[in-house]
């Protein structure tokens, strides 16, 4: 599978400005300068925004040796099928609508969904063997309310979407925590998701670990639909339901 020049947007800023406003003449002999990711089965049109777009039409230069193509986004729109509002040199994903060539189903502004995305959790009682449910929910009513705040506080899930299709996952606690193994509560599971990927419009979260040789071995793969994106809020669709996160901003 090769991976195309998609996230570096920084090195094509001159061709950017010359493919969003000059022929194919003014941009020289660049060979293979095309945006976008390739992977099985993934039929989605890939590039940068250029100066042009409004809320019915995409302008996108999907490759740097030829002039910016142009979309139909006007259905997708009404379908509330545009995830973000497209700017000069972001990376769009677009999904062409069936038998199409130039109108799209749905649009995707990759830039906007690059960040730390997170929602919080809350922990449950650690089960016991020798104490059945109801008997641990009634001690817990017996607790004080100072108490029962300091063990039900909530901690902070997520991951971050970078560059070059890596992730990070939010909320790691380092094993052995000792503080965590004497708790009478413990927290939900969480995913430590390492790469993502676009196929089609969905979002693909790869959780991965290292091996003995130090080599990413895939553990387990969750894809989800985009249902709503904003500026500092995001819904994605998962088997299991809907989840929603909001955007972390840099401490």
């Amino acid at each position: 599978m090769r991976k195309n020049l998609i996230f570096m947007a920084t090195t094509l800023l001159a061709a950017i400005v010359m493919g969003c406003g000059g022929g194919a003449a003014d941009r020289g002999d660049s060979k293979n300068d095309s945006v976008g990711t390739t992977m099985p089965g993934d039929s989605t049109v890939y590039g940068l925004a250029c100066d042009g777009c409004t809320d019915t039409i995409l302008v996108l230069l999907r490759d740097v040796t030829r002039d910016p193509d142009t979309f139909d986004i006007l259905d997708a729109s009404r379908n509330l099928r545009v995830y973000g509002h497209p700017r000069i040199g972001d990376q769009m994903a677009v999904v062409l609508a069936k038998d199409s060539t130039n109108v799209a189903a749905m649009v995707v502004d990759i830039d906007k969904i690059l960040g730390a995305w997170c929602y919080t959790v809350t922990p449950t009682l650690r089960r016991r063997a020798d104490i059945d449910k109801g008997t641990e929910q009634e001690l817990l009513r017996k607790l004080p309310d100072s108490i029962v705040r300091r063990l039900l506080q909530p901690r902070e899930y997520g991951f971050e979407l970078k560059n070059d299709f890596q992730a990070q996952p939010i909320g790691i606690v380092r094993q052995g925590n000792t503080t965590d193994d004497r708790s009478p509560v413990e927290y939900p599971e969480l995913k430590r998701y390492r790469e993502w990927h676009l196929h089609n419009g969905r979002l693909v979260l790869n959780e991965t670990r290292r091996d003995s040789l130090n080599r990413q071995q895939l553990v387990s793969s969750d894809t989800a639909d985009f249902v709503l994106l904003r500026r500092d809020s995001l819904v994605l669709r998962f088997p299991d339901g809907e989840h929603g996160y909001y955007r972390k901003s840099e401490e």
